[in-house]
């Protein structure tokens, strides 16, 4: 009989991030004999535009999606509602259909699993992606000169506790992250019972360049009005918070600077008017900016014709657990990447990816071409493959 597993995200998974970290996983997964339902939040510009995208790939599959509405406003009170009304209709599914399992993908969700297993017996796992209630504190969403914040941020962290103690399995996105919880160096939390660590892994199959072709490549670059001698350097992602645009847009301006003929292509569904606002304090012109909202079915093409990908992230404490799931794209790509030291576990990567060089925010034109871009891709399949990722899940949920 398969087993029957509730999945709860707070993301959509009609959002980039729920088609690229939630659905691959949970397609491949229930193929082994697990049946899922899954419970998430969906932002309506999202659902409108990509809900029959979803229907369609999860048709064929023992997968059940019961989309709920995400809310945005007012702040706090929104966020109580949601979490208020997933814990119902948890709740009320698991009545109905009586689940193995729940998995949750970080905090919020990991609040109604833990009131599953504390009302209902249910095992639970909580999937606990970055530090969140740091990561809200550090990117400036919670400030702690503000009593609410203050308060928010004290509830979350003595549930984090709570949930580092009771949950069956957690899994975290990189081994400075484990080793943080081992060491019970965050925060002195209790050491959780079972850890893994799971990076944002990719779909090596779908970012493939041995897989796009010459013709499809001259396509994108007329598309773009970039010219046949124009080299690229590429981002790829959503713009605000974490990265550091101002770094990026710098370092463009060096490459510049050492030769003439570079584009910087972002890759993002974001608004653009401050990233051209930033470009132009930097001394950039519009000509030097191209902005291209893609599908992520389309992002391979896009990226293969750049040169070089870039990702500044701030190195900040709560950035010691994330794993980028850019840097596995790019990487899988087989793009040499420029990024900083300091977050999760990219220092290491890195080293093994470049024959040495620990920071390759100090990439340069000069230099460039004497890097190791050979075995770029392996490292990326040793590292951020769909398989290694299915492998240690499958086995956190045979235990259930």
């Amino acid at each position: 009989m398969a087993k029957r597993i509730l999945y709860i995200t707070y993301d959509g998974l009609t959002d980039p991030l729920g088609q690229s970290q939630v659905l691959p996983y949970l397609l491949a997964l229930s193929q082994k004999a697990i049946e899922f339902h899954i419970l998430s939040f969906e932002k309506k510009e999202n659902y409108e535009s990509q809900k029959d995208v979803i229907t369609s790939t999860i048709r064929d599959s023992p997968i059940v999606w019961h989309p709920q509405v995400y809310h945005r406003h007012p702040p706090i009170i929104s966020t109580m509602f949601d979490l208020w009304w997933m814990t119902y209709q948890a709740k009320a599914l698991h009545r109905k259909h009586v689940f193995d399992g729940t998995w949750c993908r970080s905090y919020i969700p990991a609040l109604v699993g833990l009131a599953l297993k504390r009302k209902s017996n249910v095992p639970f796992i909580f999937d606990m992606r970055g530090f969140w209630p740091d990561e809200r504190v550090e990117g400036g969403s919670w400030p702690q000169t503000n009593p609410v914040f203050r308060t928010v941020y004290r509830y979350f962290k003595k549930k984090e506790k709570q949930l580092l103690a009771e949950a069956d399995h957690v899994v975290v996105l990189t081994n400075k992250a484990s080793q943080l919880l081992k060491t019970r160096s965050l925060h002195n939390n209790p050491i959780p019972k079972q850890i893994s660590t799971i990076p944002c892994c990719v779909d090596m199959d779908l970012f493939d360049p041995a897989k796009v072709t010459v013709a499809q490549k001259n396509s994108v670059r007329n598309e773009l009005g970039i010219a046949p001698s124009d080299a690229v350097l590429v981002y790829a992602g959503s713009l605000g918070t974490w990265y550091m645009m101002q770094e990026m847009l710098q370092y463009f301006g060096e490459l510049k600077k050492a030769k003439q003929g570079w584009k910087f292509l972002f890759l993002t569904r974001d608004s653009p008017v401050s990233l051209l606002q930033d470009a132009r304090l930097t001394g950039l012109t519009e000509s030097d900016v191209l902005i291209k909202s893609c599908s992520r079915r389309e992002m391979p093409v896009y990226l293969s014709i750049a040169n070089m990908a870039i990702s500044f992230i701030q190195p900040v404490f709560s950035k010691q657990a994330s794993s980028p799931t850019k840097l596995a794209e790019y990487m899988s790509m087989g793009l040499v990447t420029a990024c900083n030291s300091g977050v999760g576990d990219v220092d290491l990567l890195m080293r093994d990816a470049y024959s040495g060089v620990v920071d390759p925010a100090s990439f340069s034109t000069s230099n460039l071409d004497k890097l190791a871009k050979e075995g770029i891709r392996s490292i990326a399949e040793r590292n951020f493959s769909l398989e290694r990722g299915l492998k240690t899940y499958s086995s956190v949920l045979e235990s259930f």
